[in-house]
């Protein structure tokens, strides 16, 4: 129930009404019983200042941050935790008294999303597809998880070498080259990796059709193949890749852990979800994408 007490909390972006995240959000408030409500609004670069100055204004506790204004509201926070000046982009911005914190939650997310398939990570070569600011914080996780090769793929390729020199230089990777789908070694590139990983938007509804390759025999039941778009559920990368044998993963339960992590900045409070709740969570999440289990 929302009373006049009730902390608000909100996420921000252009577009915005596709949002899971108010659905999300206020499940988990009501599961740990939080005096708290969580909303969306549809803000445009130019009424970024306005909204921060609102955001103090109003004492809104939280906002969640998404493209694409991740970069775009640095100059109007306080301080930064040392990931965003790592990363120099945020998504999370919590209200301490009017003083804005910002935060990233996106490389835990993408962390505690892969479960059991973490060990995957130590000692392996991976392809990274993408350049953006979700495969930024995806390098950050993996340079964490002791990875021994980065490759790096983009069809910007001045976003690419930006993306190499952070991995290299900010985060002492040690191994970190670029590639380009229509390399010749290309094939050898994908065999030789243990996991693969899509951070575009290519194969994201409603565009299911396209894929980040077009040959996938070179994918086998060694690799494991993450795609962090959520709808569809199965993106064709990974239907190709389940059907030679690989594990698949999508990206619903890194946005769950990372608006997770993001509410325990918010509240203060150590929150968890028990395997009971994560799985109810997926059923409403993907219920409201039209996707039935």
């Amino acid at each position: 129930m929302v009373k006049a007490s009730s902390k608000l909390y909100a996420v921000i972006g252009d577009p915005i009404a596709h949002s899971l995240s108010p659905l999300m959000q206020n499940w988990m408030i009501g599961q740990f019983g939080l005096n708290a409500v969580y909303v969306a609004f549809h803000i445009r670069k130019p009424q970024l200042e306005a909204c921060l100055q609102a955001v103090r204004t109003l004492e809104i506790g939280g906002l969640n941050v998404t493209v694409p204004h991740k970069e775009a509201v640095l100059p109007f926070v306080d301080t930064k935790s040392v990931d965003v000046e790592l990363l120099q982009a945020a998504n999370t911005i919590k209200n301490c008294n009017g003083q804005l914190q910002a935060h990233v939650t996106d490389p835990f997310g993408f962390t505690e999303s892969l479960g059991d398939n973490r060990d995957r990570c130590n000692g392996a070569s991976v392809v990274l597809f993408g350049a953006g600011g979700a495969a930024r914080s995806v390098c950050y996780a993996l340079s964490r998880l002791k990875i021994a090769r980065l490759v790096i793929g983009d069809v910007v390729a001045d976003k690419a070498r930006e993306l190499q020199s952070l991995a290299i230089n900010r985060l002492n990777m040690p191994d970190v080259s670029l590639f380009s789908p229509a390399d010749p070694n290309f094939s050898d590139l994908i065999s030789d990796a243990g996991i693969i990983i899509n951070t575009t938007a290519v194969g994201m509804h409603p565009d299911t059709d396209r894929a980040v390759m077009s040959d996938f025999s070179c994918i086998s039941k060694h690799h494991f193949v993450y795609d962090v778009i959520y709808n569809p559920q199965t993106t064709r990368l990974l239907q190709q890749a389940k059907k030679h044998g690989a594990t698949v993963q999508n990206g619903l339960d890194m946005l769950i852990y990372q608006g997770l992590e993001s509410l325990r900045i918010f509240s203060g409070e150590h929150l968890t979800l028990s395997p009971a709740q994560l799985s109810e969570l997926h059923k409403i999440m993907n219920r409201e994408l039209g996707i039935y289990e």
